[in-house]
């Protein structure tokens, strides 16, 4: 009989123990599929668009900004994606011969500061501080929506900054410095937060390359327009403004992207190789060692651009659905806009699609109905997992087994004694 009993004991220990190790392996196999969750899609696009600069004889530095805020509106970022930040007025400076109007040419062909632009940041507003609020998203409560960077783990976000730099500093308002550490901090919270899954941080400032040199989060490429010891310099002087208007850096950024649209397919690689270092006057540099792919695969639209799948249309665009209701009436108006082949061929695959929607749902319901009998065991484990997500369903899931399993070990305990 004590043999029996020792033979029952040793049997639920087995059982304990192989419980133990299936929740375990549960718990490795959700950790798992959550970390290759993070491979998130591409799904929208910001720019955070900084001049950083004040005082008339900084009129270069707005110019430069507007400049890049024309150019990513143009390209389709919309303008509640842009984050533009703006320390001086230079449109409304006494100084300023054309009242109200910033131009990057000494033509005046293209005023920058026309009807349709939004500053989110202007003079005293552009600090260190809301900057970095900007980037972290650690605002009060009163701020807007519009001056906030609701970005996610799906977006790719530009980065622009000008003004006036040195080594691993860039000045604000001429009183304070935002640190190549500030910068690569705030960085490393926004990527804790999930809050990009792409960052182009771009740089026309002297001795731009330094402001990189604390970054290490991954996902992230740097451009700026010198190296450290390097100045960075302007490109022409407008007599009638009586300034210099743009700077090389933007000019010949600006310069590439003029030959462009929203539908072209230029990549990151033709950008970066198309500064010329006799026409800067300077070596622009790339930080690429914290970013996964090749700049020949990656268009400037991805950060530059639109995201949105625009599909061209020779006439007006007709939506229609397979739904039951509102069919009668969506059904009129194709046949209206139809002719009568067309009109066949389209009942015809509307005919087939609500079949094969049909024959799906009733196969879902088969399925529903003897879901355990039909699965074998890799299908099964597969079922469990999607059914046990996330950790917090995990953590109960874990409880729960142990639960069940301790009478199961207080009867095997009794029977030993």
């Amino acid at each position: 009989m004590e043999f029996l009993f020792l033979r029952i004991l040793k049997l639920s220990m087995k059982i304990l123990v192989m419980m133990l190790l299936f929740l375990g392996n549960i718990r490795n196999s959700v950790a798992y599929l959550s970390s290759s969750s993070e491979a998130t899609m591409h799904t929208n696009n910001w720019a955070v668009l900084v001049c950083t600069s004040r005082f008339w004889f900084n009129y270069r530095h707005m110019a430069n900004t507007l400049s890049l805020y024309r150019t990513v509106r143009r390209l389709g970022i919309p303008d509640e994606r842009i984050i533009l930040m703006l320390a001086d007025d230079m449109a409304c400076n006494a100084r300023n011969k054309y009242p109200a109007q910033v131009f990057n040419n000494e033509n005046h062909r293209l005023n920058l500061y026309g009807d349709n632009v939004e500053v989110d940041y202007r003079g005293y507003e552009v600090t260190v501080e809301n900057f970095m609020r900007v980037l972290t998203g650690r605002h009060e409560n009163a701020v807007p929506r519009s001056k906030r960077l609701l970005s996610d783990e799906g977006s790719h976000i530009l980065l622009y900054m000008t003004g006036h730099g040195g080594d691993e500093f860039l000045k604000f308002q001429d009183s304070e410095e935002l640190q190549s550490h500030d910068l690569a901090d705030a960085v490393k919270q926004m990527k804790e937060k999930r809050r990009f899954k792409e960052l182009l941080i771009m740089v026309d400032t002297c001795q731009a390359s330094t402001l990189f040199s604390q970054l290490h989060s991954p996902g992230v490429l740097a451009i700026g327009s010198s190296m450290k010891g390097e100045n960075s310099y302007s490109h022409h002087l407008d007599p009638d403004v009586g300034v210099s208007v743009v700077d090389r850096f933007t000019f010949y950024t600006l310069a590439f992207f003029e030959r462009l649209n929203m539908y072209d397919n230029a990549s990151l690689s033709s950008l970066f190789n198309s500064y010329n270092p006799n026409l800067l006057m300077s070596t622009a540099y790339y930080r690429m060692d914290l970013y996964q792919r090749h700049l020949e695969e990656v268009p400037v639209t991805n950060f530059f651009g639109s995201v949105m799948e625009t599909i061209h249309t020779d006439s007006a665009y007709t939506s229609f659905t397979n739904k039951n209701f509102g069919g009668a009436k969506t059904k009129t108006i194709l046949d209206q806009s139809l002719s009568g082949s067309d009109i066949n061929s389209v009942r015809n695959s509307d005919e087939d699609q609500f079949n094969n929607l049909t024959a799906e749902e009733d196969r879902h319901d088969e399925v529903g109905q003897c879901i355990f009998c039909a699965m074998d065991s890799g299908h099964l484990w597969s079922f469990i997992l999607s059914k046990v997500i996330t950790n917090e369903s995990v953590d109960f899931f874990v409880c729960y087994g142990l639960f069940l399993m301790l009478p199961l070990l207080v009867f095997s305990t009794w029977l030993s004694l």
